[in-house]
């Protein structure tokens, strides 16, 4: 079985309809490149270089996230438009990254970091709605996995690089914000590459459809309403690992670390460093492997794997300070159980939404899956920035607790397989 899936792979992203996979996958690149080195270096650049405090940030981000929510049931009413579709929507979101990306640099104050956020908020809830929708297109439903696979891989790719060449810049430049004008660069290529070579993939014979309508029938969806609930728990965990963890090692862990000690700056870029090579690195390296070997799992069995894997990942996080002599060996170990939770967790959560979703509501349904991530990035930036505020005590035992919440989401798990069994029970 595993060596058949092997070979079809190959064939699949050769054929002449998987060009909007690949033009889609290097467009995934540049956008993580861009927007998610922004979300990365927000917290720490405003805390550390300009002062704000961890909390203020926070909410900053997660109320922008507000718009996120907004934005996606915009990216799914414009996706499945026969008006606009889904490189419209694509290139609004490119348009209005750039300008939260120049706010950013050029006006570095409380209300303008509030409105760059809303902004970014609004171009991230169009962006992926419309992206997973036009990948969704054209690939066979038995290849969805492999397909959001390679989508993850290039999205590991740019946001690592995009990382590694900001720590650079920030260790280069004294104006730390200049880092967010070349993000707005990468963004500009992001845009000029869809309007360019992509093209809008809506298929024809949907063309009559009502995208208003449609949200009303998502939303009576009752294995959509469980699913959702489940992967706003999984969403705020990488949330919390993007915008809290690399505060968490660079002001509580770090700082026992002879080399990172003299400087707030080499702290900064140690821990970027450290996150670019085993969360995102070890990530983009096993992303393939891990789908090839798990493909043949049912899609619920495979993200209960995964959720068992963030309990791991974050009791490791926590117990990081346990060892204050050694703490990188901590950093490692809980980066890397992470990494390969989110690689498992990224394709088939993908896959398991796209099977919910009826062809003609694509936009629809993936705009509601994904105000799971505008929830949770509103959530975890204002929880997980309250906590590095605090005593070291609640921001050492914050992680401990959102291990431990993970026997909710597997409790959710079963739930929502049973659910699917007693349906279906022929459903994957």
């Amino acid at each position: 079985m595993e060596n058949q899936s092997s070979v079809n792979l190959r064939p699949f992203l050769l054929q002449p309809s998987s060009y909007q996979v690949w033009v889609q996958a290097i467009a995934r690149s540049l956008y993580e490149a861009g927007h998610g080195s922004v979300r990365f270096f927000m917290p720490l650049i405003f805390v550390n270089q300009l002062g704000f405090s961890a909390t203020v940030v926070g909410m900053a981000m997660g109320t922008g996230s507000l718009a996120g929510i907004v934005g996606h049931f915009l990216g799914g009413y414009l996706a499945d438009s026969p008006r606009y579709g889904r490189k419209q929507a694509l290139l609004l979101s490119a348009l209005l990254s750039i300008v939260g990306t120049i706010i950013l640099a050029l006006i570095p104050n409380l209300p303008m970091l509030i409105v760059a956020n809303w902004i970014m908020g609004f171009g991230s809830g169009c962006y992926w709605t419309a992206a997973d929708a036009s990948v969704i297109d054209v690939t066979p439903k038995e290849q969805y996995q492999k397909a959001f696979a390679v989508l993850g891989l290039a999205a590991s790719l740019g946001h690592g690089l995009g990382i590694v060449g900001g720590g650079i810049l920030v260790s280069l430049v004294v104006e730390a914000q200049t880092l967010f004008l070349s993000c707005g660069l990468v963004l500009l290529m992001f845009l000029m590459l869809i309007q360019i070579a992509s093209t809008d993939t809506r298929q024809d014979a949907l063309e009559n459809s009502d995208p208003l309508q449609g949200f009303g029938l998502a939303f009576k969806d009752r294995a959509l309403q469980i699913f959702v609930l489940i992967n706003v728990l999984f969403t705020t965990y990488i949330a919390l690992v993007n915008s809290t963890l690399p505060l968490y090692f660079t002001n509580f862990i770090s700082a026992s670390i002879p080399q990172a000690t003299s400087k707030v700056e080499s702290s900064l870029v140690s821990v970027a460093n450290l996150f670019t090579w085993f969360y995102i690195g070890i990530g983009a390296v096993l992303q393939l492997p891990l789908v090839q070997i798990l493909t043949s799992l049912l899609n619920l069995q495979v993200l209960m794997i995964s959720m068992l894997l963030w309990g791991c990942g974050f009791f490791l996080v926590w117990a990081t300070h346990l060892v204050p002599s050694i703490p990188i060996v901590g950093m490692i170990a809980a980066f890397s159980v992470l990494s390969i939770t989110t690689a498992i967790y990224k394709p088939f959560a993908a896959a398991a939404i796209a099977e919910l979703a009826p062809e003609s509501l694509r936009g629809v349904y993936l705009a509601l899956n994904h105000q799971c991530w505008s929830i949770s990035y509103f959530i975890g930036p204002i929880l997980g920035g309250w906590a590095m505020d605090q005593s070291p005590m609640i921001a050492h035992n914050f992680w401990i607790s959102t291990a431990v919440s993970t026997l909710l989401g597997l409790v959710m798990l079963y739930v929502l397989r049973k659910y699917q069994d007693s349906s279906n029970p022929a459903h994957r």
